[in-house]
């Protein structure tokens, strides 16, 4: 099994079988930045990416605030998991995760731009698909609240949700 007709084969096989994986690869990435995307088409502000320092210096890893408004109301948690994910708990133990767009100016202030790209949406009230955005100001800012829109319904202006409290 040596002809060259085999040797061919062997050949394009190996070719095809790098070319699914490649085009695997792709996909996966590319549906990995959907949400971001999507949001993206909507952001006003100009998103760089998160330096190193940013991330070591300026951006907080964990705070609170008090949300004042229906679905559960109380204290919400939000916590850096990686460079580019952040958690948001419920007081009744309901998560959230957002993924890093990038850092921004919003109202004068720097800080991070991050979206929701998973939760049960049927408890949250908001989707996955990148439309609810918050605002995550940089430590030592002159205003220290959490901000969020959800162009996802087409609002484009920040709202304040409150101080951000226990900011680490």
């Amino acid at each position: 099994m040596n002809t060259p007709q085999w040797k061919a084969l062997k050949t394009f096989t190996r070719i095809f079988i790098t070319f699914a994986f490649v085009l695997l690869a792709t996909s996966a990435a590319i549906a990995a930045d959907q949400a971001a995307w999507k949001a993206g088409v909507n952001i006003p502000e100009q998103v760089t990416p998160l330096t190193v320092r940013q991330l070591n210096t300026k951006l907080p890893y964990s705070y609170c605030f008090e949300y004042k408004a229906d679905p559960d109301p109380g204290r919400r948690y939000w916590k850096r998991m990686t460079e580019k994910m952040w958690s948001e708990t419920y007081p009744s133990g309901i998560k959230s995760t957002f993924k890093v767009l990038g850092h921004a100016t919003v109202n004068g202030i720097e800080g991070t731009i991050v979206i929701k790209v998973s939760g049960t949406e049927s408890l949250t009230g908001t989707d996955n698909e990148g439309g609810l955005q918050a605002f995550i100001p940089d430590k030592g800012s002159a205003t220290m609240h959490h901000l969020y829109r959800n162009t996802g319904r087409g609002d484009t202006k920040w709202h304040d949700l409150g101080p951000m409290l226990n900011v680490q």
